[in-house]
């Protein structure tokens, strides 16, 4: 399993206590939290507003998500970026017995940033969702709404290379 969060803007639509500001990418919007296997295929995901914390908001998110998906019991090793390492790593070891990694082999250097093992199946399905014309944005008043769009496009996905 792979975990990563994406920051988005906000349309004008999108106001109100659903909208946050993330000091770390300097974007007002929501943040996405999406969870993947190695495939790239979206498990699960959660829309939330920006300026959440990703540790705390990615063990909430875990343990939702663990009471209803059955494949969670079987997972053994979950990726992540530096974000999630503290309490999360913690968390994730002590209650389900999950080892939490940062991978650390680079498999291409850039100038201002490396492409990791692992982390680049996560990062390629977001770009996969944000090709999509209504996750571009986040449009929706609501945060469920905005959700049900990533679910959506994932689904879309999948089907066009049946």
């Amino acid at each position: 399993m792979i975990l990563d969060t994406q920051s988005v803007k906000n349309a004008a639509t999108a106001t109100g206590a659903t909208v946050g500001f993330d000091a770390g990418k300097l974007v007002k919007g929501r943040k996405r939290l999406v969870l993947t296997d190695t495939l790239g295929n979206v498990l699960a995901s959660r829309v939330l507003p920006a300026n959440t914390a990703d540790g705390p908001a990615a063990i909430a998110f875990w343990d939702e998500v663990a009471a209803t998906h059955d494949l969670l019991g079987q997972v053994q090793v979950v990726f992540v970026d530096g974000s999630f390492n503290g309490v999360f790593r913690e968390y994730l070891a002590r209650r389900y017995g999950i080892r939490v990694e940062k991978p650390a082999h680079v498999l291409v250097e850039k100038k201002n940033f490396c492409i990791h093992a692992w982390r680049w199946i996560v990062e390629r399905t977001l770009a996969w969702l944000s090709a999509n014309r209504r996750l571009s944005k986040e449009y929706d008043r609501s945060l469920r709404p905005a959700n049900a769009w990533i679910c959506l496009a994932n689904i879309r996905r999948i089907l066009k290379f049946c």
